[in-house]
């Protein structure tokens, strides 16, 4: 069975890369009818940030992305914390270090940054043996070092080995391990690295197929070595590409989103709004960020999740950098929201649509039907739906003034007898009928219809409006900017 696991570090809030990781190993497990796992890689205290980790589940639970197993749905391969399992890594790390595969290093922070001052220094088969760890020092004087706890476990790598490892998206990849460094594998506060943990787990969690960012491809080769020290098989990988600022001149930060008013989270996280405040529906942002980096759902864009991981294809991924481009992302919600049921849209986010259903009950449907054709953004509807809820409270002044250059005061008031004496229907044929009787601009008097039910010139269909909200509303709103143009 395919196994896929995602497992961010709750350092911070996740942002569209992690959710691109999730996704994708989401949309793999659905295709191949496995299991999706989240593991909660917390081993680096020091940056570990409260309500990171209830924040990625809230992200999850916002795009329905299922998880099989984790920290709070429990498994048979837990626990699905890394800090809980320190056990389960001091077990292996000894055996590594028993089979001659790691090391104590007692090297000093001050020795090694003294040595990294030199130019292209690596700490590793060529160097290890000018530094004092386990290799270097007698057997009693490592014994006090370890009891003292003053100690790194590092990886042994033996030197001019041409080691190969495959990567599903590019291939074999060699690597002479003279390039390679002994990578520390256990901390001096006793807790692995992400290299060790990684290893350890991905292999007793049985997973199958490893999807991570760019940025874990060259710790490849590192990896690979504690594989094959264990005598384990590597889960096959695959290295998704770099998601790119909109300029494509170097990864999307949250310094460009801030720059240019877009988010590159989820859901709201502190003070920072996510793509789910500025406007964005769930479902659209998913199909978007599936895009970031694949071809399989460009074209007739799918935005059902089941749907998607049919086709969903490994081979469809592309090896270089995609760009972040917040505008297509709301083109392809304005599309989004013009095919989306009317009902459920309400019934999905009430928060949006309370005042509409409270003032107009009857009316809420069909208003929607109409207005979501209209918006980009969710948050589009609430200028949008104003016209329909309350009465304009102000107006555009230098309309009603070039209004008033072709048509008097005293012939505006003929628009009140067209909407008391008129039918719906009748309306628009009845106030052209008048303008040619009395000479009067009809172009003008549509747009001091329009300023009085909405307060400027635009919106949707003036007598759309006037059916919706009724003819008392209207007369009352005609009025309303007729008294106000008097006193003037």
């Amino acid at each position: 069975m395919v196994r896929v696991r995602f497992a961010p570090s709750p350092t911070g809030p996740i942002h569209i890369g992690g959710v691109r990781t999730a996704l994708y190993n989401y949309l793999y497990k659905l295709n191949k009818e496995g299991e999706f796992v989240l593991r909660i890689e917390d081993t680096d205290f020091s940056r570990k940030v409260r309500g990171a980790e209830e924040y990625i589940y809230d992200v999850l639970d916002y795009y329905k992305i299922k998880v099989d197993e984790g920290p709070r749905e429990g498994g048979g391969f837990g626990p699905y914390r890394q800090s809980e399992r320190r056990k389960i890594y001091n077990k292996y790390i000894n055996l590594l270090i028993e089979k001659g595969l790691a090391y104590y290093c007692f090297t000093s922070k001050e020795d090694l940054l003294k040595a990294r001052e030199k130019k292209d220094f690596s700490y590793n088969s060529k160097t290890r043996m000018k530094f004092k760890n386990s290799i270097t020092l007698d057997y009693e004087e490592s014994l006090s070092l370890i009891e003292k706890k003053k100690y790194v476990v590092r990886l042994k790598v033996e030197g001019n080995i041409q080691l190969k490892v495959t990567d599903l998206l590019r291939g074999t990849i060699t690597v002479n391990s003279n390039n390679l460094e002994d990578k520390i594998l256990m901390k001096n506060d006793g807790l692995p690295t992400y290299h060790f943990a990684n290893v350890v787990d991905d292999h007793l969690m049985k997973i199958t197929t490893i999807i991570r960012g760019e940025e874990w491809l060259p710790s490849l080769p590192i990896h690979k070595l504690i594989y094959d020290g264990f005598g384990w098989d590597m889960p096959s990988t695959v290295h998704l590409p770099l998601i790119l600022n909109p300029s494509g001149s170097g990864k999307l930060s949250k310094r460009d989103a801030l720059q240019n008013n877009y988010s590159i989270f989820p859901i709201k996280w502190e003070e920072l709004d996510g793509l789910k405040e500025m406007g964005l529906l769930p479902d659209v942002q998913l199909a978007y960020i599936s895009q970031l980096g694949s071809s399989f759902n460009s074209g007739d864009v799918e935005l059902d999740l089941n749907k998607m991981s049919k086709k969903f294809n490994l081979s469809t991924l592309q090896k270089g950098g995609a760009r972040f481009d917040f505008n297509k992302a709301k083109s392809l919600n304005q599309k989004g929201l013009s095919e989306i049921n009317s009902e459920f849209l309400m019934s999905d986010h009430p928060r949006v649509f309370k005042k509409l259903k409270l003032a107009l009950p009857d009316r809420a449907l069909e208003i929607v039907d109409l207005i979501k054709t209209r918006v980009t953004l969710l948050n589009d509807f609430e200028l949008e739906l104003k016209t329909f809820i309350s009465d304009p409270l102000d107006f555009d002044e230098s309309v009603a003034s070039r209004i008033l250059n072709s048509v008097d005061l005293v012939d505006l008031n003929l628009l009140k007898i067209c909407i008391r004496d008129s039918t719906n229907d009748s309306i628009k044929n009845d106030i052209y009928k008048i303008s040619v009787e009395k000479k009067l601009n009809f172009g003008k008097l549509m747009q001091f219809l329009r300023l009085s039910l909405v307060g400027n010139l635009s919106g949707p269909d003036v007598f759309f409006i006037i059916k919706m909200i009724g003819k008392n509303v209207t007369l009352r709103r005609l009025n309303s900017l007729l008294e106000k143009l008097k006193k003037q």
